[in-house]
């Protein structure tokens, strides 16, 4: 389970308190979401500390694993800056995340991904959504030949999951959102469209 905050942002790193919480009542595995601030994924030296700081935060506190992701400003991968995250991060589960949707070279950027030691890209085959991407989230994952999970996301609902399922896919992304909505107006994931996305993954288990 990946947790985060600020959906109507697209997902920012939760609050360590709200962290603790989840953790608490979830026997779960636990990712984090470690995302500074909305916007590009081009960071400043400030942002880059603050987002070394909550990865050694949300480590201490027992999560299973960290989602992380950065560019440079043409769009390539800052491998430097990414193995400092990784070290930190070490020996935690990694997700890099869908600032693998505006990398240039995906296919070469996969494989510098693989290299680096990340366990799974969570993106949405570089499209607005997923199944438009379809085509090249199967590409990547071909590429990858299990070195490397490729986690589909973006738009995944449980009238089109199948899709990824039957293409091999073991792993997707969803956010769930359902009809409620937090007093901030955030939309609240719906347990019902989770148990029907499970049920139709476990038609190809």
């Amino acid at each position: 389970m990946e947790v985060c905050e600020n959906l109507l942002k697209d997902g920012l790193t939760p609050s360590m308190s709200f962290l603790g919480k989840v953790i608490q009542n979830t026997s779960l595995p636990i990712h984090v979401l470690i995302r500074p601030r909305e916007g590009n994924f081009v960071y400043t030296e400030s942002e880059i500390t603050t987002t070394m700081n909550q990865i050694e935060l949300a480590k201490e506190m027992g999560v299973h694993g960290v989602v992380v992701g950065a560019l440079n400003s043409d769009h390539s991968l800052p491998i430097e800056l990414l193995k400092k995250w990784i070290e930190k991060a070490k020996p935690l589960d990694l997700t890099f995340h869908r600032a693998f949707d505006q990398v240039i070279e995906p296919e070469e950027s996969l494989k510098k991904i693989i290299d680096l030691g990340f366990n799974r890209i969570l993106t949405s085959g570089q499209a607005t959504i997923a199944a438009e991407g379809l085509d090249l989230l199967v590409k990547l994952k071909n590429i990858a030949n299990e070195q490397l999970t490729i986690m589909p996301g973006g738009g995944i609902n449980p009238l089109n999951c199948e899709l990824f399922f039957k293409e091999g896919f073991k792993e997707v992304h969803l956010s769930a959102k359902g009809s409620n909505r937090t007093p901030k107006g955030e939309p609240i994931s719906d347990p019902e469209i989770i148990k029907k996305v499970v049920a139709s993954a476990s038609k190809f288990a």
